[in-house]
């Protein structure tokens, strides 16, 4: 039988191969990858519209899969027995289980010779984009999505013509496969996930909160590629959110849930947008032009990793990743406290902002006992000597990409030597980390100084001149800042920055610290204080100025609070490669009812 069936194959194999659309259509394909390559190298395309390269390439491509399939599925299946040889061939000791097993792998042959072609066709535009970043994934998807595609749309049509007329089993697929593609789409242009939606709500406005919004809450990601967005209530003295906060977060995630449900719905039904989609690994929006104004609700929050996506749902949690370590409370009990940064947390959109904000001040910045350089001036300026420091002029420089690339370089640099000098000790590398940025303030020749950029405050050369700073003094202050901010965001659970935090006279507990650097010869306290006021006293005819500098228990460059409330993900919802497994289900559902049907056909 198998040598009946394998004769049968090549006899229809050569009938059909000879057909002009054979062979027509997988070089119109070819032809169309040739040429899009030549125009990719020509444009010079950016990397940014890969996606929609790859989508408008693939969409074209499975057309020409779906016409190819239809039309080789009638030449398989239909075109014997309208021309009569259909008959001739049950006249041959040939039975129908045969004729048709024959018919069906002839079908399947055309499908892998095409799937190959298609192969090359999409591997010649990948090599023009420069893909190599799943590339391996892209190229296999190339040759089994087209294969799914041509099984698929052929054995349908092949159904369709078994009781409807050829033109109708061909225009059919095609029709319901183009809408259905771009259908998607469109759909997954109109949606958003729902850490996206949540941000809409979160960043409501509200004049009358420190804040600035409704919830009078500040937002944060780590730098380390989750897709958390963590919320910390806004204020000093706020360790936790209050009962109306919270309720209003979980409010918001209850109406922000369903942000990408109808886009994943359609996902799991519409198998033409799957044989498309597929291809979007990252499922980016390849209509991003519609679609860019949208997502751009999270896009404030300092180290937004752009993560989010709609193939998961989303869920309100009180466990973040960020570092948590004990400390001692009021009531010499040790619990597990979460740190996060001060100027962040007591930032204020308020007309008195400055209340809660972080200071700093010069070491005998109180004592008349003590004189300054600034002294001798007519009028002691007291720019130099203390100033609080605003969230927005570090937050603007963390965001600012020639900044980090400096900040990456010197965090190499000092753990390198942490790693050759074996340094493990909290005291070690907390004194190491300070003296290191000290000793680049006082680098006039440092690359942090090269970095200019008006738009930027401490890169600004104006910013004094326009008010925006106190001093330089200062701008190196917040260099300085910046830097152990950096290390925060970026590093998170490291040795070297809970040495900051180290409480030197307990091996195991953490807490705030009054952080010291050297800046111009002098050294600066940052952080743990709660407010001063200006003092002045007259030596030999001049007016002197010093600070009353009153101490504070909780204003810190980090704080520790008890509560954080994070967004993250929580199911994945859609499955890619999931969608073969169902592919492959109804192709198999499909070739069973073909073969029933066909080898109880009635041929006259």
């Amino acid at each position: 039988m198998t040598k009946k069936i394998n004769a049968y194959n090549s006899f229809i194999f050569k009938t059909v191969g000879k057909k002009k659309s054979s062979y027509i259509i997988p070089t119109i394909l070819f032809a169309i990858s040739i040429i899009l390559a030549i125009v990719i190298a020509t444009i010079k395309l950016n990397s940014s519209n890969n996606n929609i390269v790859i989508y408008g390439y693939t969409f074209l491509g499975l057309i020409l899969t779906v016409l190819y399939a239809s039309l080789k599925s009638l030449n398989v299946f239909r075109d014997f027995e309208q021309e009569g040889i259909e008959l001739l061939i049950f006249s041959k000791p040939l039975s129908r289980k045969t004729i048709i097993l024959g018919k069906m792998i002839s079908f399947l042959n055309f499908g892998l010779i095409y799937s190959l072609v298609a192969l090359i066709s999409n591997l010649i535009v990948f090599a023009t984009l420069k893909i190599t970043f799943n590339l391996g994934i892209l190229i296999v998807l190339s040759f089994v999505v087209n294969l799914c595609a041509y099984l698929l749309f052929g054995l349908i049509t092949s159904l369709i013509a078994y009781k409807i007329n050829q033109k109708v089993a061909i225009t059919l697929p095609l029709l319901v496969f183009a809408p259905l593609v771009l259908g998607g789409g469109f759909i997954s242009t109109s949606s958003t996930s729902t850490i996206n939606n949540a941000a809409y709500y979160l960043n409501t406005k509200y004049q009358y909160h420190n804040s600035g919004n409704e919830l009078d809450a500040e937002g944060f990601y780590l730098n380390n590629n989750k897709d958390e967005l963590n919320l910390i209530a806004n204020g000093l003295n706020n360790n936790s959110f209050a009962d109306d906060q919270k309720k209003y977060l979980n409010e918001v995630i209850k109406i922000a849930a369903p942000s990408a449900k109808e886009w994943q719905i359609y996902s799991w039904l519409t198998l033409p947008y799957q044989m498309v989609d597929i291809f979007n690994l990252s499922n980016d929006k390849i209509f991003n032009s519609t679609s860019e104004s949208k997502d751009q609700n999270l896009n404030n929050f300092i180290y937004h990793n752009k993560l989010e996506n709609t193939i998961y749902n989303y869920k309100l949690d009180t466990n973040s990743s960020v570092l948590k370590l004990p400390v001692i409370g009021l009531d010499n009990q040790i619990s597990q406290k979460y740190f996060v940064p001060g100027l962040l947390k007591n930032y204020s959109t308020l007309a008195n902002e400055g209340a809660n904000s972080v200071i700093y001040a010069r070491e005998n910045a109180d004592n008349f006992d003590v004189t300054f350089p600034e002294d001798n001036f007519v009028y002691a300026s007291p720019r130099n000597l203390v100033g609080k420091l605003n969230w927005k002029n570090v937050y603007d420089a963390l965001r600012y990409k020639p900044f980090n690339d400096f900040a990456k370089e010197f965090y190499k640099k000092i753990n390198q030597q942490i790693t050759n000098e074996k340094i493990t000790s909290y005291s070690e590398l907390s004194k190491l980390l300070l003296d290191s940025i000290s000793a680049e303030l006082a680098n006039p020749d440092s690359q942090l100084y090269k970095i200019k950029e008006h738009n930027i405050a401490i890169f600004d050369d104006f910013a004094i001149k326009n008010e925006l700073l106190q001093s330089e003094t200062e701008r190196k202050i917040y260099f300085a800042v910046a830097l152990l901010y950096y290390l925060y965001f970026n590093d998170n659970n490291s040795q070297l920055f809970k040495s900051l935090i180290k409480v030197d006279t307990d091996k195991n507990t953490f807490a705030p610290k009054q952080i010291s650097i050297t800046v111009d010869n002098n050294k600066y306290f940052i952080g743990g204080f709660d407010s001063y006021e200006t003092k002045q006293q007259v030596n030999n005819n001049k007016v002197v100025i010093r600070y009353e500098l009153t101490p504070s228990k909780n204003n810190f460059l980090f704080e520790n609070v008890d509560e954080i409330y994070t967004i993250k993900r929580d199911k994945k919802i859609i499955n890619k490669y999931a969608y073969i497994a169902i592919w492959v289900t109804i192709i198999v559902a499909l070739a069973l009812a073909n073969y029933f049907l066909y080898t109880r056909r009635d041929y006259k």
